[in-house]
Order: C-alpha cells, then structure tokens, then sequence
C-alpha cells in the first residue's frame, strides 16, 4: 500500500542517525574547544576585547567544520584561511563604498559567496565575517584594512591546533589529495582490486550527474563507495572464509634448516613459499623464492653459481621475511582478495586461536575458492543459467 505523501515529505524533516560514535562527539568537543580559546585569547591579547568577541562566533563556527566534520572540502586549510581573509576584504571593501547597512548585508554576503566559490575556498563561517565587516561599527571603522591582521591570525590558529590535534590523535588532516596506488611491482597499473572497481571517471561523471556540492571531498567519497562495495561483497559471499578455501597439508621448515634444504622443498613440491617454524610449531618467518634469490645474489661481486655455492648453506632463520602478514580461519574472503592481490602476497598463513599455523591460502587457493563460489550461486539461481 502506498503511503500518503505528506508523511513522506514530514519524515524528511526529522534528522538522520548520526554515523559518528560518541566518542567523536567528545573528541570535536575538546578539540573545538580548545581551538576557539587559543584563537580569541590571541586576539584578545594583540587586538582588545571588543574586537575578541565580534571574532569569536565564526571562529567558532569555523571549529565546528574543522573538528565535527573533518572530510568536508569547506573544513580544510585553504578554505578556512583564504575564505576567511578573502570574504573580510570583501566585506570592508563593500562597507567602505555602501554606507546603507540592508544593501552593504546581503551585498557583501553574496559577494563573498560567488568569489569564494570561484577561488575553491567556500567555508560558511566566513560569510559571517564578511557581514559583520559590512555592518562595520565604530571598530571596524578604526581598524580598517588592519581587520585582516586578527581574521587572518585566528585563522591560522584554528588550522594549527586543528592539524596538531587530529594527526596527534589518529585521524589524517588536511584530507589529502589521493595520489596514484603504487603496486608491489611499481608499474602505472591500478591495484588489481580497483581495477574492476568504481574507476575515477565514474565518480567524476556521478558527480556531474548529480548536480550539486558533496559535503565530501571527492577522494574521502571515493574511499567510502570502495567500501560500501566490499562490505557488499562479503554479504554476497555469505560465510566463504579462510578456512573453506586453505590447503592443509602444509610443508614447513625450521629456522635451523640450511638454505639447500628449503631449495629442495620448493623444488619438489612446486611452491614459492614455506612457513618457518620453531620447536613448538609457532610461527617465526616466512621463506620466499625471493628471499633465496636475493640470498644467492647477495655475496661478493663472482658469477651467480659461485655466490650460490659459497652460501647455500646458510640458516633459513638468516634469510626469512618477518613479521609475516597472517590471517584466522574466520577471516572473510574478502579480506583475502586485498591483501594477496593488492599488496603483493603470494601467500598467507592460517592461525588458529592458539596461534598455530593450522593452514595457508594461496593466490591458487583463493582463484578457486572464487571460483567454486561462483559455480554454487550459478547453481543455485537458475535466472543467472539462462542468461549465461
């Protein structure tokens, strides 16, 4: 039954559910806080109380953005800075020339709007500047052009406790262009996992469909459907984890081993890798096919034969990687097509709860389950048989 549409329209007014844990909440509070004190207390001290306190509501508002909403492209340095000090010029430049406060308001406001708009430097709180440098007041009439001294100090201020306060407790700020995904091999290829994925231009033509601001920057927004994907992918998925696709029958080396013995493992049974191994069957390192070539051309400058011969006897516990990369048995598949795709592993150690390798997935082994995964879900939908 089709509901009537002015409770539609109604239950558009109520607020969405916030995404932020309260921990956020308090986080941007102290932060916010402590911004806005030491960015009035500076004008305070330099520039008199009466001028700390005309600055203080859009400092404030400008806190808001910096530390509640820390992804939006109008809460990054350059618009919080530019945007205050450009819509204080324009808003003494407008009050200088119209004395009649109803049109020097709303003029100075939209001038602000269009020029920080044009300079990529929209921040909301500075249109606030820019009206209260319009209505102009005995004080702004003695400072004049030095107004952008404080606007530009308090400015500089919130961005600098902004940029100490989030890096110091985890969070990236200013949000940062993304550049180009280097892959293991260091070639201009996209990371396998983006490469079937939602491209750059796809997000660029989303955009210009949808017509209007993202309060987002684009690479956050980027970041944030590249995940949406993959939690949709390991709903899909169902329960294919670690421990259906592993193989069992490990072959595994001691860190006493010598270097011909690992050989011969990697020779007989065709691997690239063998989990080191101590008396009590934890796991130690890892030994790769790179780590032995890279051992056997590592001596001094002879031919490739006789540096592998001078050293081939070396302990294994000499030559292997750690730490090493390792996955549990409920790790989602998901998880798995990241890391032996992306980052260049060829493999990954199983644990159990007791932190014994009881497994490794292969790059072979996840191919496969993948693909068996895809055979049961064909199987299992007969509209996706016909249309194959």
């Amino acid at each position: 039954m089709p509901q009537n549409p002015l409770r539609l329209w109604l239950q558009r007014l109520l607020p969405d559910a916030s995404t932020a844990p309260p921990r956020e909440w308090l986080r941007a509070a102290i932060g916010g806080s402590l911004a806005v004190a030491l960015a009035t207390f500076a004008c305070l001290q330099l520039f008199g109380i009466d001028l700390a306190l005309r600055l203080a509501a859009p400092f404030a508002a400008s806190s808001v953005l910096i530390f509640a909403l820390a992804s939006s492209p109008v809460a990054q340095p350059w618009p919080v800075v530019v945007g205050n000090l450009l819509a204080a010029a324009i808003g003494l430049g407008v009050g200088h020339w119209v004395h009649e406060p109803l049109l020097a308001g709303p003029l100075a406001f939209g001038l602000a709007l269009v020029a920080m708009q044009t300079l990529r430097c929209l921040h909301p709180p500075s249109c606030a500047v820019a009206l209260g440098a319009a209505l102009g007041g005995p004080l702004v009439a003695e400072l004049g052009w030095h107004l952008l001294l404080p606007v530009l100090l308090g400015s500089l201020l919130l961005v600098a406790t902004a940029l100490l306060f989030h890096n110091l407790g985890g969070t990236s700020y200013p949000r940062k262009l993304a550049q180009p995904a280097s892959g293991p091999h260091l070639t201009a290829d996209p990371l396998p996992g983006e490469r079937n994925g939602i491209a750059e231009e796809d997000l660029d033509h989303a955009l210009a469909e949808f017509g209007s601001a993202v309060d987002v920057t684009r690479d956050d927004l980027q970041r944030l459907l590249q995940l949406t994907e993959k939690h949709a992918l390991r709903r899909t998925m169902g329960d294919l984890r670690a421990a259906r696709i592993m193989s069992r029958d490990l072959r595994t080396i001691a860190p006493e081993a010598s270097v011909s013995e690992a050989w011969r493992l990697l020779e007989r049974h065709q691997l690239k890798a063998l989990p080191v191994l101590d008396e009590r069957q934890h796991l130690v390192g890892i030994l790769t096919l790179s780590d032995l070539l890279g051992h056997a051309a590592g001596a001094a400058p002879r031919s490739l034969a006789e540096r592998f011969r001078a050293r081939r006897e070396a302990p294994v516990s000499r030559l292997m990687s750690r730490p090493v990369r390792c996955v549990t048995l409920d790790t989602p598949v998901v998880e798995l097509v990241g890391l032996l795709s992306d980052q260049g592993l060829h493999c990954l150690p199983v644990l159990d709860d007791g932190g014994r390798v009881v497994g490794i997935v292969s790059q072979s082994d996840l191919i496969a389950g993948l693909y068996h995964n895809w055979l049961h879900e064909l199987h299992q939908q007969p509209e996706l048989r016909l249309a194959s």
